[in-house]
């Protein structure tokens, strides 16, 4: 089992959701779960932030006309359908299908593609900084992993690694998805 974590930073103007994280220091979205098969991607999210922030997160999240997770300017010829599992003034529990994830520059397909079956994501946004903790079952190199996703990224992201390491690392940072 390998364990590692890389954080995305995005300049302020680079993505209108990110901005939103920036403009609202207080509003977090967390992933509860997140999987990839084949051409198709799963989320489940859960924001948490002032009144305020949360409405203007569901109206940039929940649009259908763009991709929250592209690196590259939200280009995808992807479908994405949302659904508000759980709504009140200062949280959202958000649950996401996109198609056509195969051809998203994003990070859950470009990390299976590189390592396969069997990887466990977590990820984090908040300011302007978008954190992914990744378990994989395969003990390969990382080379790979991290090069596809400094490839895929646009103006004005750039891709920190900032830790490496065993199954260990993913016990010692793992908590509640949604914590009380």
């Amino acid at each position: 089992m390998k364990g590692f974590e890389f954080t995305i930073r995005f300049d302020p103007g680079a993505d209108p959701l990110m901005d939103l994280f920036r403009e609202y220091p207080a509003l977090l979205l967390r992933n509860a779960t997140c999987t990839v098969a084949g051409d198709a991607m799963w989320r489940v999210d859960r924001v948490d932030g002032p009144a305020d922030a949360v409405s203007a997160f569901g109206d940039v999240f929940l649009n259908d006309g763009r991709c929250n997770e592209c690196l590259d300017g939200h280009r995808c010829p992807g479908t994405r359908e949302y659904q508000v599992l759980d709504r009140g003034p200062t949280a959202r529990t958000v649950y996401t299908y996109h198609t056509e994830i195969d051809r998203c520059r994003s990070v859950a397909p470009i990390v299976t593609e590189r390592i396969d079956d069997g990887v466990v994501f977590a990820s984090e946004r908040t300011g302007g900084a978008y954190r992914w903790r990744v378990l994989s079952p395969a003990a390969i190199s990382l080379d790979g992993v991290f090069g596809r996703l400094e490839s895929a990224l646009g103006d004005g992201l750039a891709l920190d690694v900032d830790r490496i390491g065993g199954a260990d690392l993913w016990q010692a940072t793992a908590g509640p998805a949604f914590p009380q």
